[in-house]
């Protein structure tokens, strides 16, 4: 009885082995009706081989090459076999849509009969990129910005436009702002859209069951492949809290974007124009002798920055360390004023939820660039300046910036745990 043992689970071991990544990679040229390359297979033979042994993988391939299918295949095969999600990042979103459209479509139904199983997909993009169900049955709440800006025309090119939004969500089944052609405005999506700080959560949001970015999420964490872009994959390995699927290979392409693109991710701006929006914001929620303390910190900030010369601070000025310590301490008022969540009803909560992310950005920026200079120069890891931009439309305006280093947020989130620090 015994000796029949080890034959069965030889048997069975046999049966769960997957064909090779090279085989797999003939399958998959054939089925989009292409060609194999050598540069390709031996991408692609690269490619598995950074996967299985761990080590990082760069590689320049030039066009007609055919990179999508060369890194698409063994990633699809390491995902089947070993159970978990492989993430594709890039940088435009011409790319993503043919990777999600074309490329996996066709080769996931290929290399359904050598993988046993049909290979599965999903996108996911940062919150703000998909239209939320309870600005466009609530209406977005008024903005706090100077109606002078926008013409007549323009206000009523605007509201053509969110008329437009709210006929396609009713149609829509993914909400991805891509899906909508011809494009709208950014002043019109914003009427329809959230950022994730501005969001009040499935969980309190009267339509949070309908919520296609929370579904976008859910798919995402039920499939073999992610495909995101740069500037989510650098916010998932910046916060603390994760945004991406749990995943262990990830796939940049067009790598050659990823730097400024992180870069962007990581960057905070501290202006006395986003102050004052943010002390608007507050309202009447608030009491005016808190929201007012808030208001002239920011008017403080700019007197002082109006006198800083433009360029990289290696020291905290004493005048300009004082100006943002004041509106750190103005920000943290107000937010204290603002209080958690509370009972009351859907429009005071979603009122409240955007004060309250204004002021956060705000105090959480003010005690970054506070803390930046806490270290010695050597080990910041934050740099900082002053900026003066000129905009065609609009006057000088002053701004403190802090950005981490782009070698050090790229080295983080290249990084596993056990190998830092790079």
């Amino acid at each position: 009885m015994w000796d029949t043992v080890p034959a069965e689970i030889s048997t069975l071991r046999k049966a769960r082995e997957l064909p090779g990544v090279r085989e797999l990679l003939t399958t998959g040229v054939d089925a989009v009706g292409g060609s194999e390359r050598d540069g390709q297979a031996q991408m692609a033979d690269a490619v598995a081989r950074s996967i299985r042994t761990g080590e990082h993988l760069a590689v320049q391939a030039g066009t007609g090459t055919g990179k999508s299918l060369a890194y698409l295949v063994p990633a699809i095969r390491h995902a089947v076999e070993k159970h978990t999600t492989v993430v594709v990042s890039t940088a435009t979103i011409a790319l993503q849509n043919q990777l999600v459209d074309r490329d996996l479509p066709r080769l996931a139904k290929a290399l359904t009969k050598p993988l046993g199983r049909e290979p599965t997909f999903a996108i996911l993009k940062g919150r703000r990129n998909y239209l939320c169900m309870h600005r466009v049955h609530a209406g977005a709440p008024e903005e706090p910005e100077d109606s002078g800006l926008f013409d007549a025309f323009t206000v009523s090119r605007i509201g053509r436009e969110v008329k437009r939004l709210h006929e396609w969500s009713s149609e829509t089944e993914s909400g991805d702002r891509t899906e909508l052609v011809p494009g709208v405005s950014e002043q019109a999506w914003r009427q329809v859209s959230v950022s994730a700080r501005e969001c009040l959560g499935a969980s309190r949001c009267p339509v949070g069951d309908d919520c296609f970015a929370e579904k976008a999420r859910a798919d995402a964490g039920r499939v073999d492949v992610v495909v995101t872009n740069h500037a989510l994959l650098a916010i998932d390995a910046l916060q603390e809290q994760r945004v991406l699927p749990e995943h262990d290979v990830v796939v940049i392409d067009e790598a050659h974007e990823l730097v400024d693109r992180v870069t962007s991710a990581a960057t905070a701006e501290l202006t006395a124009a986003a102050i004052s929006s943010a002390t608007r914001r507050c309202g009447r929620i608030i009491d005016a002798d808190t929201s007012d303390r808030l208001l002239e910190a920011g008017e403080g900030l700019a007197l002082v920055l109006g006198d800083a010369p433009a360029g990289r601070l290696d020291a905290l000025p004493q005048a300009l360390g004082g100006a943002v310590r004041v509106v750190r301490d103005a920000a943290h008022g107000c937010l204290t004023a603002l209080g958690s969540d509370r009972k009351e009803d859907i429009e005071e909560a979603t009122a409240r939820k955007l004060a309250r992310s204004a002021v956060e950005e705000i105090h959480d920026t003010a005690v970054r660039l506070l803390d930046a200079f806490d270290a010695d120069q050597a080990n910041r890891p934050d740099v900082v300046w002053v900026s003066n931009d000129t905009y065609s439309s609009s006057p000088r305006r002053p701004r403190y910036t802090s950005r981490r280093w782009p070698w050090a947020v790229c080295c983080a989130s290249a990084c596993s745990p056990a190998r830092r620090p790079c």
